[in-house]
């Protein structure tokens, strides 16, 4: 035990520099800047530059320009300036390397120098150095030619939000999200485009194009983002079909099925999201996601000092170091990226140096996405996902488990104790996460447990204790949904313990979930359907949050605890 922990570190291990998962290099490597672009980061403004200084140095100058190009296509960094200096320097150079070869063939023929041939060099020259600007304003300038010069965006993306591996947003499009408008001018505000009722989705996108390529010909510089809604009601009119108009109350984007955005200075395309074609239950699982992760940190946090780990990783480890069974996949692109930045392109965002989980961990979503996973009710006052910790509440009047977290809640029949030894009312935290914990009698928490100190959640094969009051004090569910509970609750988790909900007939939006207000996800979850289902969710239920959220090829944790450990909660 204790060699595994304190073993000597190795004489290079200050040198390596870990890039994906089991992977490290050595930055005395001379490929090292290499293998940073080729396994790490492929648009490292560093490596690029390295790599094109050195191009240089051998007299490879089109690598060493096409290096120098790379880094100019991240704007702002520190070797933005330095590659623009050396993409002229390289353009400089070869005017004066065919300048040269003009005067040696002068020389060589004398006076009498074939008018001819005068010609031909200049021309050559002249196409050179068209070549090389067109290279430089193409890859290296930050406003796109193609939008520039036509007016209008060379391509467009379009996609339903919820498949997609990786997006293209741009952090311009979350700044532009429709939030207090008290002061910000018109045209910098997002825009709306109302469409009518029987608007098909090829109608409207192509309204949506042509709106938009308006709006870059007014200003091809500037970023946009267009929502577009279908009218209800009286407001409905067939053939209404409008103009894209900038947004006056946040409200106004409410519904909205689909939204444009055009990001001049990161790309040439403008890319369509379908936000409600296929998104919702996404948008829900990623809430879920973020709070999981955060709800992990944060007892994480004050295991150790008050500080975050530097990787999410350390949050997955074997038992008792299980804060979490995996980090869970964002679901709105599919992602499992973390990044350390946000850049619009899926995953998440972590920040361990952060004052606070909720700033630590965010959603690294499309600006028009991330909008979309925003609570109604937070969505003027916060810019990301608030952190709001996974909570689970026991109502034993209803024999009823509640899991809410992310503004969704998920449900599961819960047994009690008996009349003799009831389960104790009170707020309890989760200090241990186990998978098939042994008893003084085998099998008797089932397939998990959540320790909670004297009292667990636990799991049962009988599937007749769960519903009443026939446990010695702990809380049973059954086997299958202890399963992905488990895999829901992060250590730490709150767990509230109840006689009965404060109102009638089930537990109020604001006892159940954390978000209150009108339309809230708390509110649409309001725990009236069946067992395991919410609302809110559109049929998601335990096991499906689970399933979505678990990552492919996630790493084996060892979550059981070590051979003969036994547990004594009150069963």
């Amino acid at each position: 035990m204790g060699g595994a922990t304190n073993r000597f570190s190795h004489p290079l291990e200050p040198q390596l520099v870990r890039v994906n998962k089991n992977l490290y290099i050595s930055r005395g490597d001379p490929q090292y800047f290499d293998k940073v672009i080729r396994y790490a980061d492929k648009t490292s403004p560093e490596a690029h530059f390295r790599m094109g200084e050195r191009a240089r140095e051998q007299g490879n100058l089109p690598r060493a320009l096409f290096h120098y190009q790379e880094v100019m296509k991240t704007y702002p960094s520190p070797f933005y300036s330095d590659a623009n200096r050396a993409v002229h320097e390289l353009v400089k150079r070869e005017e004066n390397d065919l300048a040269g070869v003009r005067q040696e063939l002068e020389a060589a023929t004398g006076s009498k120098f074939n008018k001819f041939l005068r010609t031909f060099l200049y021309a050559l020259i002249v196409i050179n150095l068209v070549l090389l600007v067109v290279l430089l304003t193409g890859a290296g300038n930050k406003q796109t030619a193609s939008a520039a010069e036509n007016g209008k965006p060379s391509s467009y993306e379009s996609h339903a939000s919820q498949p997609q591996e990786r997006s293209s947003f741009s952090p311009e499009a979350a700044s532009l999200r429709p939030e207090e408008f008290s002061g910000v001018k018109p045209d910098e505000r997002p825009y709306l485009l109302r469409l009518s009722p029987g608007t098909g989705s090829a109608r409207a996108e192509a309204i949506l194009r042509e709106e938009m390529e308006l709006l870059i010909g007014r200003n091809p510089q500037k970023s946009r983002v267009i929502y577009v809604i279908r009218l209800t009601g009286q407001d409905a009119l067939p053939g209404m079909d409008g103009q894209a108009v900038p947004v006056k109350d946040p409200a106004e984007v409410k519904g909205a099925f689909a939204a444009a955005e055009y990001a001049p200075t990161l790309r040439k395309t403008a890319e369509i999201t379908y936000l409600d074609e296929g998104a919702p239950r996404a948008q829900v699982l990623t809430r879920i996601g973020a709070q999981l992760i955060r709800t992990a940190l944060g007892a994480y946090a004050a295991d150790h000092g008050g500080k975050f780990p530097a990787s999410l990783d350390e949050l997955v480890r074997d038992y008792p170091g299980n804060y979490l069974s995996f980090v869970p996949r964002e679901a709105v692109t599919g992602s499992i990226r973390v990044s350390p930045s946000y850049d619009g392109g899926g995953g998440w965002v972590y920040r361990p140096a952060a004052g606070d989980a909720g700033s630590a961990l965010t959603p690294n979503l499309p600006g028009a996405a991330l909008a979309g996973i925003i609570l109604p009710a937070s969505a003027a006052a916060q810019a990301n996902v608030p952190f709001e910790p996974v909570r689970v509440t026991v109502s034993k009047r209803e024999h009823r488990l509640l899991l809410t977290a992310g503004g969704a809640v998920l449900e599961a029949r819960a047994g009690i104790g008996r009349p003799e030894s009831p389960t104790p009312d009170g707020t309890f935290a989760v200090q241990e996460r186990v998978i098939a914990p042994a008893g003084r009698t085998p099998g008797v928490y089932g397939a998990a447990a959540l320790g909670l100190g004297a009292i667990a959640v636990h799991g049962t094969a009988d599937a007749a204790s769960v519903g009443t009051g026939r446990s010695l004090g702990c809380i049973r569910v059954g086997d299958a949904d202890m399963q992905a509970l488990f895999a829901l609750v992060p250590k730490g988790s709150a767990v509230r313990i109840a006689e009965a909900s404060p109102a009638a007939g089930g537990l109020s939006a604001s006892e159940a979930g954390p978000a209150s207000g009108a339309g809230s996800a708390a509110d649409a979850a309001s725990v009236s359907g069946g067992a395991g289902v919410s609302a809110v969710t559109g049929g998601l239920d335990l096991a499906g949050a689970s399933e979505a959220l678990r990552p492919p090829g996630a790493p084996a944790v060892r979550e059981r605890a070590p051979e003969g450990t036994v547990f004594h909660w009150l069963g």
